[in-house]
């Protein structure tokens, strides 16, 4: 279970999971800032995914420019890996 404050890595691969994830994040360290839980799409999904949380990067991590910036990402349970 992850919570807000955990640092996460953003697993290279998940064939199973939630193709949307964007590759720019795939294997970088970020911060859970927010926790959405489960969300019900029957529309798109058969079955509900795993919980969503919102990961905060620095833009250095993702992109290695200098600056402060922050980059927040929603990704799925299941693409997360605990730092």
């Amino acid at each position: 279970m992850v919570r807000v404050g955990d640092q996460v890595t953003v697993k290279q691969e998940n064939p199973l999971g939630n193709p949307r994830t964007p590759v720019y994040v795939r294997g970088k360290i970020g911060v859970v800032v927010d926790v959405h839980g489960v969300i019900n799409n029957p529309r798109d999904h058969r079955s509900l995914y795993p919980p969503l949380y919102t990961v905060m990067f620095d833009i250095r991590e993702i992109f290695g420019t200098q600056t402060d910036d922050k980059l927040y990402v929603d990704v799925h349970e299941e693409w997360l890996e605990s730092s």
